[in-house]
């Protein structure tokens, strides 16, 4: 099996810049119902940072100082540009998941080029909508969110990550924390990281057995998932009503 995550870069917030292509490289927050706080942001809002929920009364004067623009949230146009990149993805792959409004998975069992197939992913959802994604690509749909962060994480990759190379996968978790690993919450997270499991390569590492018997059955999942077997299907939603 193959799997490719498509996820959108800061949802939200590339959502208002498609019909504000002068704001592209601007600090960009998307506010609550009323305005309250910020529950999106941009890249470039992070650099000067601003965090999530903070309340907007609070930063509103040293941000719009700093050149950041502020969108009261539009979640009608958020659920149209979400349905237009599942409409793509469903164009461009037989197989798609639609996992949230901005994640999709697909199967590419079968498909050669997995890299030219992701850059080419990138660039028609970007060509057709003006929408950012970045492509992980791997053996199991976790591995596929491993790569994932990676396109995010490391500029250098083009937004575009494949770890079917066990090599190049194993690179890749050894840099990967821990909790970014997809099913590690908090919790979880603290009690491997007393445990001195600290990155996903160590947790792939574990015996299933020792997992199952201190923490449960879906983190035994997670971890064989890690090791390449999948565990985890892909659930193919109704095809997306054309409009």
């Amino acid at each position: 099996m193959t799997y490719a995550l498509v996820d959108c870069n800061s949802f939200y917030a590339s959502c208002e810049r498609i019909f504000r292509p002068d704001i592209k490289n601007k600090p960009v927050v998307v506010l609550s119902n009323n305005d309250g706080c910020v529950v999106a942001l941009s890249k470039e809002a992070k650099q000067i940072g601003i965090k999530m929920c903070e309340p907007w009364f609070k930063i509103e004067k040293p941000f719009l100082k700093k050149g950041g623009i502020a969108f009261s949230s539009n979640y009608e146009l958020y659920a149209d540009v979400s349905s237009r990149v599942m409409q793509t993805l469903e164009y461009l792959a037989p197989k798609v998941e639609v996992y949230s409004i901005d994640e999709a998975f697909l199967d590419l069992t079968g498909l050669r080029d997995l890299e030219g197939f992701g850059h080419e992913c990138r660039e028609t959802i970007n060509q057709w909508i003006g929408m950012p994604v970045c492509v992980g690509i791997g053996p199991t749909k976790t591995l596929a969110k491993v790569a994932n962060y990676g396109a995010k994480k490391y500029p250098a990759t083009n937004g575009v990550v494949d770890v079917t190379n066990q090599e190049r996968r194993r690179k890749l978790m050894a840099i990967m924390p821990v909790k970014e690993v997809w099913g590690v919450g908090n919790k979880i997270n603290k009690k491997l990281n007393s445990l001195d499991i600290k990155t996903a390569l160590q947790l792939s590492e574990l015996d299933t057995k020792l997992i199952k018997r201190k923490f449960s059955s879906v983190l035994e999942r997670t971890v064989m998932e890690l090791k390449g077997y999948p565990c985890i299907g892909l659930k193919e939603q109704p095809a997306t009503k054309k409009q």
